[in-house]
């Protein structure tokens, strides 16, 4: 027999959300990409002139039911810990002194550089090793003598990376875990301490950055012996790259057995969308949960799942994205949600609502195709924001995409 109380307070988070989204506004946030103008290593960096620059350039007219913000990615294990807490708050002391307000990414998988106690398995010479970092790293095979010591990526264009993180490694898990627990309550005790009328400023936390496995962390057969025998040279590395129509490994040597394996999903077999599909929800369900637990209101956490692609059947489903802790949120590419995949069916299926597409490019040929696709998006089963990546050399360099989100904003409703 179902319990009332339980129904009951399934019912009361469903209203208090739905009111709650209905209070919020909906903002486009520009991403500012890192490296280029701010760095979480170097907390110096963090000033106001991307806030200002982005503000004037656009110029969008007052709308208190959509706004326009600034949002950045702090990639908590890539360099020391203090330094990403001191530029997270110098970023929220920004978006009071310029009401300008923000989205915070925060992602502990893409980059992992200052954690070699995690990845280094394989060269006694270098700070962190241990070989039992084996199983903090993907494998090519259910074994962990398949353990991989490189990655690549192509944002753009491919560049070396470190070996794809083991999702469901309980010390991986744990290092991102410890993470939340030093940045979260700085978002939560400025937060707090807003006026009710400044609370607009902060329109969400993401947690995650297209979490996957081996999507923006891939590995070619024989991945290793790149390293081994070129470790500065990446002249003839392999130029393959992911081939989102070879399927959910891109046509590149398998990974995701160590998480699979891990997580206790199984440990013989074929790996399959479901697998990765399971430890990529355990994963984000788990960040949003402790989210949640250190005092975020569930309207403002966000997921990031990424490996959704077209042809979306051979894809992971957007369900991984989503969990009772957060809003779901997606990576969405010159893609109209409403066509995407399963997106529509698993968005229907969440008792609250709202989402986020918190990575978006869907540049137009003229102003009035960048209006309808950002209006395509924003209004797509209660869409909270869309994120657009990035400001520099992208957004800045379409002055009709500009003038697309000022017309955008003063029509909305």
């Amino acid at each position: 027999m179902i319990n009332r109380k339980y129904i009951v307070l399934i019912l009361f988070n469903f209203i208090f959300l739905k009111i709650n989204a209905q209070e919020l506004p909906r903002y486009i946030f520009i991403n500012s990409a890192p490296g280029r103008n701010w760095t979480v290593k170097k907390p110096c960096t963090i000033n106001r002139r991307v806030f200002d620059e982005v503000l004037n350039t656009i110029n969008a007219p007052y709308n208190n039911k959509l706004k326009v913000g600034i949002s950045f990615i702090f990639d908590f294990l890539s360099t020391d810990i203090d330094s990403v807490k001191e530029s997270l708050d110098k970023f929220l002391k920004l978006s009071q002194e310029t009401k300008v307000p923000v989205l915070i990414h925060l992602d502990g998988a893409n980059w992992w550089n200052a954690r070699p106690d995690l990845w280094n398995w394989w060269d006694p010479s270098q700070p962190g090793y241990n070989p039992e970092n084996k199983k903090n790293v993907e494998w090519t095979s259910w074994d962990e003598s398949s353990a991989i010591k490189i990655s690549w990526r192509n944002w753009g264009k491919q560049f070396r990376v470190l070996p794809a993180p083991n999702l469901a490694s309980p010390a991986v898990v744990n290092a991102h875990i410890d993470g939340l627990n030093q940045l979260i309550p700085i978002i939560t005790e400025w937060y707090n301490a807003l006026q009710v009328s400044e609370r607009y400023l902060l329109g969400g936390v993401k947690l995650g950055h297209e979490a996957s496995i081996g999507v923006n962390a891939y590995y070619y057969k024989n991945g290793n012996r790149y390293l081994e025998q070129m470790p500065n040279n990446t002249n003839l590395d392999p130029l393959d790259s992911y081939n989102t129509e070879a399927g959910f490994n891109g046509g590149l040597a398998q990974l995701g057995y160590a998480a699979v394996k891990t997580s206790g999903i199984k440990n013989k077999g074929r790996i399959t969308k479901a697998d990765m599909e399971q430890v990529v929800h355990k994963y984000l369900d788990t960040l949003s949960s402790v989210a949640l637990n250190l005092g975020l209101p569930k309207s403002i956490i966000f997921t990031h799942q990424g490996g959704t692609y077209s042809p979306w059947e051979k894809h992971l489903s957007f369900s991984s994205g989503s969990n009772n802790y957060s809003l779901p949120g997606y990576s969405l590419y010159s893609t109209n949600p409403s066509t995407a995949g399963d997106l529509t069916d698993i968005l229907d299926r969440r008792i609250e609502p709202g989402w986020a597409a918190v990575e978006w490019w869907w540049p137009g040929n003229n102003k009035n195709e960048w209006i309808y696709n950002i209006q395509q998006t924003l209004q797509f089963k209660d869409c909270r924001f869309v994120a657009i990546f990035n400001w520099e050399n992208s957004l800045d360099k379409y002055p009709d995409g500009i003038e697309a989100i000022k017309e955008v904003v003063a029509e909305w409703k």
